[in-house]
């Protein structure tokens, strides 16, 4: 396989190409993309192909516009990766023309601007998904059960529905809320298929796991503590359903694992997540879930090459302070 540095951003340091790199993340979200057609049927299925082609589209269109890639490069996956992403953390009753409106965001605004594939500074997926639930936060109210709607009913692709109060999930069981028995958007609300995701990536190594991980330990570890604030009680139960039904997994592993636009040392990934992590609690209870999740993510792209800078300068005055007490 042929690999085009050109088209990874200076501060990754990788082995892998990036054709692999999107190739395993495209593999490790069909278990998100089966479970939600299978549960929301065909309106999943046609917002997900309607995403990921009107992304590749619009890419492509930017690219024949600017110039800047030769005939000879190979096809832009990445492309058919934020598609897919923004798709998945759609509700199953949003607008195309809702969807397109992310698309067009995270497409111009968040990648082209900036060169293109691997040259962005912040997730494209992620910023295209917060821009319209800033712009049109009742027309992604769209939740409904996949076994009391149509799979085959296609009107709220072309007509936005009534909104509708977003779902409430403690009465939910254990087993609903692993296997996903629930209303959400299309490929956040089944965490054994996001798990599986998780470990494909992983042994493919194509994920860094310090951010995942110190985020969502955070998220468990304070939860109760915020909620002990808000409702005067302590519990750790409501951190394992906020973690299972909100989306944050999802997120964590498909958002925060991307090797972009997310810090690529060990402790500046680890500080990402924890601040990723307070983020989230200090506003979950003044705004929409996704924009709590969302917008966290995109103020710690934007310092990812700062942090890194200070956690390699941080490193460096160590090593040279252990040679000093050495000699």
């Amino acid at each position: 396989m042929i690999r085009d540095s050109r088209q990874l951003a200076p501060f990754i340091h990788t082995e892998k190409s990036a054709p692999y790199i999107y190739l395993t993340f495209l593999a490790a979200l069909v278990p998100c993309v089966v479970y939600g057609i299978f549960y929301y049927g065909i309106r999943a299925a046609i917002l997900i192909l309607f995403c990921m082609a009107s992304f590749v589209l619009i890419d492509n269109l930017c690219v024949r516009v600017t110039g800047r890639r030769s005939g000879g490069d190979y096809f832009d996956l990445s492309s058919l990766v934020e598609g897919l992403l923004i798709a998945l953390m759609l509700p199953p009753d949003t607008t195309l023309v809702i969807a397109l409106t992310a698309v067009l965001f995270a497409s111009i605004v968040t990648k082209q601007i900036f060169g293109g594939a691997g040259s962005n500074i912040i997730n494209p997926a992620c910023a295209g998904r917060l821009f319209i639930e800033l712009v049109w936060p009742s027309g992604l109210q769209g939740f409904s059960y996949g076994e009391t709607n149509s799979k085959f009913s296609l009107i709220s692709l072309v007509v936005q529905q009534q909104p509708e109060v977003s779902p409430s999930y403690e009465h939910l069981s254990l087993a609903e809320l692993l296997s996903g028995n629930y209303p959400g958007l299309i490929g956040t609300t089944c965490f054994i298929c996001i798990l599986v995701g998780a470990i494909f990536l992983t042994l493919k190594g194509t994920i860094r796991l310090y951010s995942p991980i110190s985020y969502l330990v955070t998220i468990s570890v304070l939860y109760p503590v915020t909620m002990l604030i808000e409702t005067r009680s302590f519990s750790f139960d409501g951190s394992l359903i906020y973690l299972l039904s909100s989306g944050a997994f999802f997120v964590a592993v498909f958002i925060m694992g991307d090797l972009t636009t997310m810090p690529s040392r060990f402790a500046s990934g680890v500080f990402a997540g924890v601040v990723c992590g307070i983020l989230t609690l200090v506003t979950k209870p003044f705004v929409s879930p996704m924009v709590s999740l969302l917008a966290p993510v995109l103020a710690v792209n934007f310092l990812s090459f700062v942090l890194d800078f200070f956690s390699k300068t941080l490193s460096r005055r160590k090593i040279h302070s252990r040679e000093v007490d050495v000699s």
